[in-house]
């Protein structure tokens, strides 16, 4: 008979195998866009990659003080009071939530997450660069209003306990979040499909990382910061949100865990690029 514990341990250890295997699937897929690009590009992106892995926080820097203005304009300063404002040279990447079976990702421009830490809630919303720069007013304006309605149909499950969501549930708050934006933003659909087009062109040549790695290298960066970061920290006000909070030593814990599964796509990534990976330091012996 499995006792309940080994049972869990068990599943764990499955689940760790299945997302193993579909990050060194993602990463084959993406270094065959990457063997299209200028060799000098290819190798600055390695860079980029190691950099993340060395060090995971580096992921993330504030934003210029005209870039967060450019932002607080759009949304409103009083929405945004209690949020920190990022910026990333990366884009995330997940498995595809429109087109599950066909091993398709999609990518992501941005990522607000909500962590309990210190006793205190901290939400950042972290925007790439690139699209920061090459987004049209209105692009900008839906992706925000797009990544607050993400975060408030999130928050409303979690206060009803709804912590693991189907891949047809994300796809249902995907495009609930998004008919709110388009709403709120006033977004033409010809932009709409303007700002798609725009994230599949940056995905072809920055740099893409786990969703799961970018939520980890949020954490450390806030943990580093934390010093400047806890002024906007807000503490819990009722019950349900404190059950929601999660121990520091369990944030960390998947934290790094998730920075070694990035080792893993990291590694797959250089041996796919070239016929030996030595190149990019992983030589295949």
């Amino acid at each position: 008979m499995i006792s309940p514990v080994g049972g869990e341990e068990e599943l764990r250890r499955k689940a760790d195998a299945e997302y193993s295997t579909w990050l060194r699937a993602a990463a084959d897929e993406i270094a065959e866009t990457l063997k299209t690009l200028d060799p000098h590009r290819i190798h600055q992106l390695i860079k980029c990659y190691d950099q993340y892995r060395n060090r995971p926080a580096s992921l993330h820097v504030p934003l210029d003080a005209d870039e967060e203005e450019t932002i607080k304009r759009h949304i409103g300063s009083d929405r945004l009071r209690n949020i920190t404002l990022l910026k990333t040279k990366a884009l995330i990447f997940t498995p595809s939530i429109l087109a599950p079976h066909a091993g398709s990702l999609d990518y992501g421009t941005a990522m607000y997450r909500r962590y309990s830490l210190h006793g205190l809630w901290i939400s950042v919303i972290a925007v790439n660069e690139a699209y920061l720069k090459a987004a049209t007013r209105s692009m900008l304006h839906y992706m925000l209003e797009h990544q607050l309605a993400q975060g408030e149909i999130y928050a409303d499950l979690a206060v009803h306990d709804v912590k693991e969501l189907s891949t047809e549930m994300k796809g249902v708050v995907h495009e609930e979040a998004r008919m709110k934006a388009i709403q709120w933003s006033g977004i033409s659909s010809e932009e709409v499909e303007w700002e798609r087009q725009l994230i599949l062109d940056l995905s072809t040549h920055q740099p893409l990382v786990p969703v799961h790695f970018a939520s980890a290298s949020l954490f450390k960066y806030l943990e580093e910061n934390w010093a400047t970061i806890e002024q906007y920290g807000v503490a819990s006000q009722n019950e349900s949100e404190q059950a929601l909070e999660i121990p520091l030593e369990e944030l960390a814990a998947g934290a790094d865990s998730a920075i070694n599964f990035f080792t893993i796509f990291l590694k797959e990534l250089k041996k796919e690029i070239t016929m030996t990976g030595a190149e990019y330091g992983v030589e295949i012996v």
